[in-house]
């Protein structure tokens, strides 16, 4: 399976460093593929470097103004003009996607999957994982939409809430199915 994650390239505490190198650590050790942002710096690096150590790999997609930040020893790396088209890449290179601790720009990259998703244009599992509560304050907003009637369909049908890595792992490997053959996973619809 390819896992996109959006995350900060930021350089945060040990409080969302530890669920970030957990979770890359998962990713490797099932066999799966890291697709991210491609910089190698803050929990960018952290989790890439968790991937790569337990035999994970790793597709890249940066941009040309931070390429001097990018990973230099990825499996693959490409860059996007801009912000919005390494959103579409990251998008389309993933079969499903984590949103872990980061800033503006993961909150960002967050909203704009789910909106995409609300209007059926893709229909890939989406996972925020809310280690230690930090996104305890956008799940309580997501919430009060989707009780407001503020969403189109149920909370629960675009974005799956883990509060471990194990958690948001298990959930992906129920929701991707297997391969059919044709080299592209079968998503299996499951709340």
């Amino acid at each position: 399976m390819h896992i996109g994650v959006f995350l900060s390239a930021g350089e945060p505490d040990e409080l969302c460093t530890r669920p970030t190198r957990e979770f890359g650590d998962m990713i490797g050790r099932a066999g799966h593929t890291l697709v991210w942002g491609g910089s190698d710096t803050g929990l960018m690096k952290v989790v890439a470097d968790a991937v790569q150590a337990s035999g994970g790999r790793l597709v890249g997609v940066s941009v040309g103004f931070l390429r001097k930040w990018a990973r230099k020893d990825a499996d693959d790396m490409t860059f996007a003009e801009d912000l919005a088209e390494r959103k579409a890449r990251l998008l389309a290179l993933s079969d499903a996607l984590v949103v872990l601790p980061g800033g503006v720009g993961t909150l960002d990259e967050t909203t704009e999957v789910l909106e995409l998703k609300k209007h059926g244009l893709h229909d890939k599992p989406v996972v925020l994982l809310n280690t230690d509560g930090f996104y305890d304050g956008l799940i309580l907003q997501l919430r009060r939409m989707d009780d407001e009637g503020l969403l189109p369909a149920p909370l629960a049908e675009l974005v799956f809430v883990a509060d471990t890595a194990a958690d948001a792992l298990a959930h992906l490997e129920r929701s991707v199915g297997t391969d059919d053959g044709t080299g592209t996973p079968t998503v299996r619809h499951t709340a």
